[in-house]
């Protein structure tokens, strides 16, 4: 498995608990152990003789990786936590936070009728629902780039 793969790995885990995303990885990998163990160019550096660690040294940078993806994801998880993003339709207004939770519902005009009442509202939380999906898309965008793992952004799949 390489590093992009194990790292994207890793950002699946710590992201399914929360809100469902779909990635794409490479169907077929090359496993550079295989290729040792058949035969196949060896890496002098990565000899114990040249005083490497094998494949340990591979393994602990795949680790640290996967450990930088965890806090970034979740101080991103906290920020959007806070992030408060508004819809509205008609009189209604809906306050969800950057994970799509409900935080306030404000209804202005009281004389309209039930039906009327509950369009705009479904409107409202749409809304306001369409535009946190699209700031968490943004946000996920700039995390992925900035751990190197291009391709794997935009807005989640719903």
């Amino acid at each position: 498995m390489n590093s992009l793969t194990f790292s994207a790995v890793c950002l699946c885990l710590l992201l399914s608990s929360s809100t469902s995303f779909t990635f794409f990885l490479p169907s077929s990998t090359s496993s550079s152990t295989s290729l040792n163990l058949f035969g196949g160019k060896k890496d002098p550096s990565s000899s114990p003789a040249a005083g490497g660690m094998g494949g340990m040294g591979n393994m602990m940078e795949q680790f640290k990786k996967a450990q930088e993806i965890a806090k970034k994801t979740q101080e991103l998880q906290s920020d959007l936590a806070k992030e408060m993003i508004t819809g509205t339709a008609g009189t209604v207004t809906v306050t969800v936070n950057g994970q799509q939770k409900p935080e306030k519902v404000e209804l202005g005009d009281m004389t309209l009728s039930a039906e009327e009442m509950s369009e705009d509202v479904k409107k409202a939380i749409d809304d306001a629902h369409a535009k946190s999906m699209k700031v968490m898309g943004e946000k996920m965008q700039t995390l992925y780039e900035g751990l190197g793992l291009p391709g794997m952004g935009g807005a989640p799949e719903q």
